[in-house]
């Protein structure tokens, strides 16, 4: 095989994208639904609390941590409608460009309102 004939793929971006979409879906989900879909709504964390909250996200830490949490899981999300579209034999035309534009400005406009926090 010549190495000429090689085709470059776009795959490995995507995929660690998806990846790092989906180790954070599923460790920082389940608590973020415990802490503000049950303790806060009950009581059980005093709402003086939510003030802190605030504070960290507006920290830069606390920044690319929401980044983190609203990015990766859009782009796990795209690329499972994508592949899942090809799976039950739905063939969009540019479904790859598709999905990957939208996770890209999903990205854009996440990033501009973090900033402006």
């Amino acid at each position: 095989m010549n190495k000429q004939d090689l085709k470059r793929s776009n795959e490995p971006p995507v995929w660690l994208m998806f990846s790092a979409g989906g180790m954070i879906s599923a460790i920082t989900f389940p608590v973020l639904i415990f802490i503000v879909g049950i303790l806060l709504p009950f009581g059980l964390i005093p709402w003086e609390g939510v003030g802190n909250i605030a504070h960290f996200a507006q920290s830069w830490f606390g920044k690319l941590v929401l980044l983190a949490v609203m990015i990766f899981p859009m782009w796990a999300g795209m690329h499972r409608v994508h592949h899942g579209l090809h799976d039950i034999k739905v063939h969009v035309p540019f479904s790859g460009i598709i999905c990957i534009g939208l996770s890209t400005l999903y990205s854009l406009v996440a990033l501009i309102a973090v900033i402006k926090l």
